[in-house]
């Protein structure tokens, strides 16, 4: 476990994932992150790569042969290689390796680099192709509605976004998209609740707001989040649990089984050419 300090706040990483596992203000005693109780979900804030979202039969098609994958991509499960660490930074690598090819028959390197700022922490993802391939990604951090007080419900939480909003819901059915149309019209805040949560994630593409935040009526802390370059923002809880989290998840696309099993022809996927890179840079401030 990597521990970074700045200032008040304290984050721990781990190199499986190079996930982040706490981030904790010593001032005000608050913990911004899901402690991964494995009740209701064993992780904290996976990464997401090559795949985000279900596959049909759980398997993708690449270079002729079938091989399965699992949900949201295997890189959250390995080891990644620390590359540099510093008192506030650590940059972290996951090299195509005999375990990912396993899974996914292409060259690639994922470098990640957390900074852990006076106000919170930015991610960096750098996807680099040794060969052409077809990706997506995405970051899935949850976040402890404790932050808030013990007795904080899910439905003291809303998300605002930076500028009124118009939007189509998603959500999978067995796997399967389903639609509400008008799930936004014309609203700067959305109202967190079970009922909408229990039918499954909410996902939610075409946003004009750069900037989301997690804000709860019970009390002053939340999170603000820089989307950057990624399109889709899925809202998710583990449903039908009353689970003491929230995730708020930036992604480049998030797709259902549906979609084509080949890769180069999955809907939602950046293609990229040998030796070409694609970064995302993602901040995320907690007040």
């Amino acid at each position: 476990m990597i521990t970074l300090h700045q200032n008040n706040l304290v984050m721990e990483i781990s190199e499986v994932g190079a996930e982040i596992h706490s981030l904790y203000n010593t001032h005000t005693n608050i913990q911004y992150i899901f402690d991964g109780n494995p009740v209701y979900w064993a992780r904290h804030t996976p990464l997401l790569f090559p795949v985000t979202g279900p596959l049909k039969d759980g398997k993708v098609q690449a270079k002729g042969k079938t091989y399965a994958m699992p949900v949201n991509g295997f890189a959250r499960d390995l080891q990644f290689d620390v590359v540099t660490q510093k008192k506030n930074e650590a940059t972290f690598v996951l090299h195509a390796n005999e375990q990912t090819r396993a899974f996914y028959p292409y060259e690639f390197s994922l470098t990640v680099t957390h900074t852990l700022l006076d106000n919170g922490y930015s991610s960096k993802a750098v996807i680099t192709a040794k060969e052409a391939l077809s990706c997506t990604f995405g970051w899935h951090p949850a976040f402890s509605l404790a932050m808030n007080g013990p007795d904080a419900p899910l439905q003291s939480y809303y998300i605002e976004f930076e500028t009124q909003e118009s939007a189509d819901r998603l959500y999978p059915v067995q796997g399967i998209f389903a639609k509400q149309a008008g799930f936004l019209d014309k609203q700067s805040t959305l109202a967190l609740s079970l009922q909408e949560l229990d039918k499954g994630p909410i996902v939610l593409n075409g946003l004009k707001s750069r900037f989301v935040s997690l804000k709860s009526k019970n009390g002053k802390a939340g999170v603000t989040i820089d989307r950057g370059d990624l399109p889709t923002l899925v809202i998710w809880t583990k449903e039908k649990a009353q689970a003491p989290y929230v995730c708020v998840e930036p992604m480049y696309s998030f797709q259902d089984a549906s979609r084509k099993s080949e890769l180069s022809e999955m809907e939602g996927m950046m293609h990229l050419a040998q030796g070409e890179s694609r970064t995302f840079c993602n901040t995320f401030t907690v007040f």
